[in-house]
């Protein structure tokens, strides 16, 4: 059995990766900010990854950790280099074997800061002295409800225009995850997954319309400034890395009922 710590594990990629560790049998600690819920049956570890404190204890004894951790921002993308600094370095100290980060396809491609953010997390793993590995993924189901539902309440649903997504769900991305944390050998380079279809924009939008039952005109939006430009290049998407098999429309029927 392996004794596996999931930064971020309280966070929508997080939960799912703490369950899916669970569900193969293994020991499973969160490090988190807050604490734990009474009465979880899951080891919280109170822990701050930008000063460090609480790092010791959480990582003592711990085989494999799993970042999951975000930033997206200003304040609180400290998290992601500093953080990242420091979580490795107590890993490494404390003898753990492995240390694998949740990070966004083609990060490296975008102006965006808190892309650049995230790669600069991403040289942070590749750097460093311990072993690890870098999990890609494309934007999750979740994201278009988060775009459609708060302005929907105006009776407008706005669908980014010239644009497809190949969303995945969270499930999937932690099987990923915790594959890359417990594979016999070391990953090799940066692994890279997307979900099971690639659909437009609009086309997302009107099933998730569809499905909740929320009155309102679709209507195209154009996305302006660096994001707007990475996603009609269609560099959120990897369709030759299909990985995940669950759909958004399964998504949406789960989610819903």
């Amino acid at each position: 059995m392996v004794q596996a710590l999931v930064a971020g594990g309280t966070g929508t990629a997080g939960r799912q990766v703490v369950k899916e560790f669970l569900a193969r049998g293994h020991s499973v600690r969160v490090l988190t900010r807050h604490g734990g819920a009474p009465g979880s049956e899951i080891a919280h570890f109170h822990g701050d990854l930008v000063t460090g404190d609480g790092l010791d204890e959480a990582l003592d004894g711990v085989d494999v950790v799993v970042d999951t951790t975000d930033g997206k921002t200003k304040g609180t993308r400290a998290v992601l280099e500093k953080g990242a600094e420091n979580l490795l370095a107590t890993a490494d100290g404390a003898g753990v074997g492995r240390a694998v980060l949740l990070s966004i396809v083609n990060v490296d491609q975008a102006e965006l800061a808190y892309y650049q953010a995230k790669r600069t997390q991403e040289r942070v793993y590749e750097s460093a002295a311990m072993e690890t590995a870098i999990v890609r993924a494309t934007q999750f189901h979740d994201f278009i409800p988060m775009i459609a539902k708060p302005a929907s309440r105006a009776g407008l649903i706005p669908a980014f225009s010239k644009t497809s997504f190949q969303t995945i769900d969270t499930r999937d991305v932690a099987t990923a995850l915790v594959d890359a944390a417990l594979a016999t050998d070391a990953p090799k380079g940066t692994i890279t997954i997307g979900g099971p279809e690639v659909r437009t924009a609009r086309d997302l939008t009107t099933a998730w319309k569809k499905a909740t039952g929320t009155h309102g005109f679709v209507v195209n939006v154009p996305l302006p400034g660096a994001l707007g430009q990475f996603l009609r290049n269609g560099s959120n998407l990897v369709p030759d890395n299909r990985f995940g098999t669950i759909t958004f429309d399964r998504w949406l029927a789960e989610s819903i009922h």
